[in-house]
């Protein structure tokens, strides 16, 4: 079989293997299938409200990638977050259990001449993974097909913004996407009926495929101060065209076989609205649109639906005055709701997957104000249309720090 053959073969049966097998091992279902599963929204301060964060005027946070943000922090920043998370779903012969634990975004700003800020980050916004082991059968011979793929897709923005008036701020960034996926299959046939058998002549086999791809695109946002107590954001991002190099190697074949690969990724838009109550209550919504259906991958995948999201946030700030009854100290507390779909069916089934995310938080400064750190911990729901579900438990921790001392970076 020649080289083009048994790459068809291998990606047929790990296509279908993908939609099977229960015996894999990866962090997640979705990872196993391309273009990946997509991260959480933003970081702790951000997945607290639901995601809906980048109509606060008064947040620091420039994860959510709304450039504008990146105002509301002082003299050089550092921020990151750790993600950890838990999920469980039935399956019909078992349960599968995903822990997945990483460091999805971090982003450093820094002041310019003339009240720009300048922002440079990276967000890991796709990661495909995972590996299993089959045995297959044809009419021919009986043999076990071992499979394994690492890889994802990455941002890097490279922002700016700054404040037009007292109650404007712009922002552009110039988004720099990376994408490589690498993955493997091994044939192992019987012993008995290997090369010796002219007629079939099988023989263990291993075929390797790595892709690498890159792409740049532009992205807007803007927040907005009608009145003292409103606040407005509006971001969009363009779509990104992708381009990049296939390699497939077959062990015991002289040669590689190469290819260019090209895609797109998807344009998207989100528009927000926060207002401030009285009693120290904060109450922000956000809905996005990621147009999904347009995406074309590098690499052969299943048709995407657009995705709609809706995020619900709900601060209240409590004052708690000091031994010193000039200073206090503000706790708040933060829960957010966001609802909406995901791009690619589910790859057990098949069918439509929606989401629902529920989410707690506080955070508090540290170092006189210098810096905060914020914590969240979440609930997840997947549903699968058909009546599958999974269910994931989660926290996410973020730090951030100013060289500016004694100044607040936080709005509590």
């Amino acid at each position: 079989m020649n080289e083009t053959g048994w790459i068809r073969r291998g990606a047929g049966i790990a296509a279908l293997l993908v939609c099977i097998s229960t015996g894999a091992a990866a962090e997640s279902i979705h990872e196993l299938a391309l273009p990946g599963e997509a991260r959480l929204p933003g970081d702790a301060l951000v997945g607290a409200g639901g995601g809906a964060a980048e109509a606060r005027w008064d947040l620091p946070s420039g994860l959510p990638a709304n450039p504008a943000q990146l105002l509301g922090l002082d003299g050089v920043t550092f921020s990151t977050v750790l993600q950890m998370r838990r999920g469980r779903r039935a399956l019909a012969d078992g349960t599968w259990d995903e822990t997945r634990q990483d460091f999805p975004a971090f982003q450093v700003s820094a002041p310019l001449p003339g009240g720009v800020r300048l922002g440079v980050g990276y967000r890991a916004d796709l990661r495909a993974r995972g590996s299993f082991s089959e045995s297959v059968s044809t009419e021919e011979v009986d043999y076990k097909l071992l499979f394994s793929q690492e890889g994802g897709l990455s941002r890097f923005p490279l922002s700016l913004a700054a404040s037009v008036g007292e109650r404007l701020r712009l922002g552009a960034a110039l988004n720099l996407y990376r994408g490589n996926l690498s993955q493997e299959w091994v044939f192992d046939f019987p012993t008995d009926i290997g090369a010796d058998d002219a007629d079939q002549d099988y023989q263990d086999r291993k075929a390797r495929r790595q892709a690498d791809w890159r792409g740049s695109g532009l992205s807007f946002g803007l927040q907005a101060r009608p009145l003292p107590a409103l606040s407005a954001s509006l971001r969009w991002e363009g779509a990104a065209d992708l381009t990049g190099e296939e390699i497939v190697e077959i062990a015991g074949d002289e040669g590689t076989e190469s290819r260019l690969l090209s895609g797109r990724m998807p344009s998207r838009w989100a528009a927000g609205l926060a207002y401030r109550l009285p009693g120290g209550v904060f109450f922000s919504t956000q809905f996005e649109h990621e147009a999904w259906s347009d995406y074309m991958g590098p690499l052969p995948t299943v048709a995407l639906q657009n995705v709609n999201r809706i995020g619900l946030g709900l601060e209240w700030v409590r004052q708690h005055e000091l031994r010193d009854r000039r200073a206090q100290r503000q706790f708040p507390l933060r829960l957010g709701l966001r609802i909406g779909n995901q791009p690619r069916p589910d790859p057990l089934t098949g069918g439509d997957v929606s989401e629902r995310i529920i989410s707690l938080g506080t955070g508090t400064e540290v170092q006189e104000g210098r810096g905060a750190i914020d914590l969240t911990i979440f609930w997840q729901r997947l549903t699968v249309s058909g009546g599958d579900e999974e269910n994931r438990w989660g926290l996410a921790l973020s730090l951030r720090t100013s060289e500016v001392w004694k100044k607040r970076t936080v709005p509590y």
